[in-house]
């Protein structure tokens, strides 16, 4: 044998540190029958004479060594194969994995907007919000749009229903586009490539080709904008752009 640490591995059901009677997360003060039945404090306040498990009659005490247990106890993010390094006691993680940035969810990137869904609800929330349609997408393929002022966004619906957004800034030196699409940002496979250039006519050529971003909008919109269109060629008030995105480059 060797005189190194050895790590035992305790696997609990995560019933064990919910309240039995309201299944909310546990956290100090817990509280328990002389029995051992324990409750949340919330519970606590609204007792019953017998304890709702061994109907004996109740005489509650601290559950000092099961608070000791959860205090102690942490638990990694349930996206930390997709990223999250985030070690967490168990009601911390209830209310840290559905906010996670890592997460599948996604959200509404409006300010104020309390909207949490997947991205199937996602794009119809924004469709009702920024009164836009879906525009179907094959990859590989040139495609045109037209933006003017009062167009914030484009919703796309991909190849194998990936769901991509055309994003656009209205800035101090003119128009400034990006292109995401919805889903955990670590996701790799496949990794999206995107080309958006400005139709002007036989005019000089202003493109620009970059890697795609992924997002779930958990902090709104991107800030970074990779695509900028100068204010002197948005001055008929609207910009014809092209795009073609792929998962090969």
């Amino acid at each position: 044998m060797d005189g190194g640490n050895h790590i035992t591995t305790v696997k609990l059901d995560a019933n064990f540190f919910k309240c039995p009677i309201c299944y909310v997360a546990f956290s100090p003060p817990i509280f328990q029958c002389a029995v051992g039945h324990a409750i949340c404090s919330s519970c606590y306040v609204k007792r019953p004479r017998n304890c709702a498990f061994c109907s004996l009659p109740i005489v509650y005490t601290r559950a000092i060594t099961l608070e000791k247990i959860i205090e102690s106890a942490a638990f990694p993010c349930p996206n930390s194969e997709y990223g999250c390094s985030q070690y967490l006691s168990f009601s911390q993680l209830q209310q840290h994995k559905d906010y996670c940035i890592y997460s599948s969810h996604c959200f509404c990137p409006k300010q104020g907007c309390s909207f949490k869904g997947s991205t199937e609800k996602l794009v119809l929330h924004l469709l009702e919000h920024y009164n836009g349609k879906i525009h179907g997408v094959a990859h590989d393929t040139q495609l045109f749009f037209k933006f003017s002022p009062t167009d914030d966004l484009k919703i796309l619906l991909g190849d194998n229903f990936y769901k991509f957004l055309i994003i656009k800034k209205n800035t101090a030196l003119g128009w400034a586009f990006s292109v995401v699409c919805l889903r955990r940002p670590k996701s790799t496979e496949p990794e999206f490539w995107y080309k958006l250039s400005l139709v002007n006519d036989g005019g000089f050529p202003f493109s620009v080709e970059t890697k795609m971003e992924n997002t779930t909008l958990v902090n709104g919109f991107p800030t970074d904008a990779h695509f900028l269109i100068p204010s002197e060629l948005c001055s008929n008030g609207y910009v014809d752009i092209s795009l073609w995105i792929s998962d090969k480059h």
